[in-house]
């Protein structure tokens, strides 16, 4: 797990557009690739076969609105599933998980409450808060807002003997400077160093993590807006 301990951001213009609402976010990199279609998981494999691993019903369990393999090398695959739930009145976003082992595959389960995307995030803005995977599959990253600003959010993921699940190796820091809606497209290593991506549809955001130093620093990337 990559663990935190402060962030300093700048913002920056680019042509980055968020995938909001839908499957086309960031997706791993780990041999196979996972689809939403019609409320099930379906995984394709590496020689184009696919196989349906989740069938889900939207008006009962939430609408599935991403979904990303765990990338790295692994005893069995991940898949992690975003769903959009509404209730008395009021939308929420929810994360989910399902493990594949052979021909083995579990039911897909929630996350458990202390570490999901909280609750209020749609009362601000109901956009859907995109996780990536890091790139060895150790940890997720996701970030969500508030009335009081943005902040980004991480979960170590653990496995065990017959089983993946997320951990409570977690971290939580602010990024007010990022604005709602903003949603991670890439948690990338580029010469070692960490760097996260995302963009709010107008402005570009990068987040380079200094692991020696346990702090997070933004730098500017060269980039326009497309021209009207």
């Amino acid at each position: 797990m990559i663990a935190l301990a402060g962030a300093v951001v700048f913002g920056l213009q680019g042509c980055a557009q968020p995938g909001a609402g839908t499957a086309g976010g960031p997706t791993a990199t780990a041999g196979h690739d996972v689809r939403i279609d019609d409320g099930r998981l379906v995984l394709t494999s590496p020689d184009g076969g696919e196989r349906v691993v989740a069938h889900t019903d939207p008006d009962a369990d939430g609408e599935l609105v991403h979904a990303a393999v765990r990338p790295g090398d692994h005893d069995r695959q991940t898949v992690l599933a975003l769903a959009r739930a509404a209730g008395d009145g009021r939308s929420r976003y929810e994360l989910r998980y399902l493990t594949v082992d052979g021909d083995t595959v579990t039911d897909l389960y929630w996350f458990p409450w202390r570490l999901q995307v909280a609750d209020d995030l749609a009362d601000t803005l109901d956009l859907p808060p995109l996780p990536v995977w890091s790139p060895d599959g150790d940890a997720l990253a996701w970030l969500e807002w508030d009335g009081s600003g943005t902040r980004l959010r991480t979960v170590g993921w653990h496995d065990e003997d017959v089983t993946s699940n997320p951990s409570d190796d977690v971290a939580s820091y602010r990024v007010d400077e990022v604005p709602a809606g903003t949603q991670l497209q890439a948690w990338e290593t580029g010469d070692g160093v960490p760097v996260l991506r995302g963009s709010d549809g107008d402005t570009t955001w990068r987040i380079e993590l200094d692991l020696d130093a346990a702090a997070a620093i933004a730098m500017a990337e060269a980039g326009s807006l497309p021209a009207s």
